[in-house]
């Protein structure tokens, strides 16, 4: 989203202005099971609607945040839906896959990117509790505007999984 490559020095930003942010999906393995083998043998498009499926929850995050969510889920008894699906994957033998997309970016366009994806897919299709804020230009976007590009980031994160794979994160993998 290129409104957000130029820093205002007059304005205020919500977290300041360094560039260390990011967006991440964590998705269900047990529905893109062998991707790569549908990606063969499936139109794109197909593929891509398998992918939407699997995804459960969309953030923003800096650093380790996406662990925080499987830390808890190991650690905590509370029960949410998304700490409930974290452990309803481990239960069945699969670890949860998280995606690392669109990096080094304000934490104003990490939110605004989270929104866009989040409201394109459906608030009640993943287990984020709200939808996302949108900041800048992006605010004044209508429905259409704003789905369309959530899909395209949504295609492009995509795009990012069949490049780099889906390694699993099993409760094991995570420190106690």
């Amino acid at each position: 989203i290129s409104a957000f490559q130029e820093v205002k020095e007059s304005r205020q930003y919500r977290q300041g202005t360094r560039k260390c942010c990011f967006n991440y999906i964590l998705l269900d393995p047990r529905i893109i099971d062998n991707l790569m083998d549908h990606a063969e043998k499936s139109t794109q498009i197909e593929v891509f609607r398998l992918f939407v499926r699997s995804v459960f929850y969309i953030g923003k995050g800096k650093q380790s945040r996406p662990y925080a969510h499987l830390h808890d889920a190991a650690v905590l008894k509370k029960s949410s839906p998304k700490l409930d699906k974290i452990r309803d994957i481990w239960n069945s033998g699969r670890g949860v896959v998280s995606l690392h997309v669109f990096n080094n970016i304000l934490a104003e366009e990490a939110y605004t990117r989270e929104a866009l994806m989040i409201d394109s897919i459906g608030v009640k299709n993943v287990t984020n509790e709200k939808g996302g804020e949108y900041y800048g230009v992006c605010k004044k976007w209508d429905s259409t505007e704003k789905h369309g590009v959530g899909v395209k980031l949504l295609f492009k994160s995509f795009l990012t999984l069949l490049n780099e794979g889906m390694p699993e994160l099993h409760k094991r993998d995570i420190n106690k």
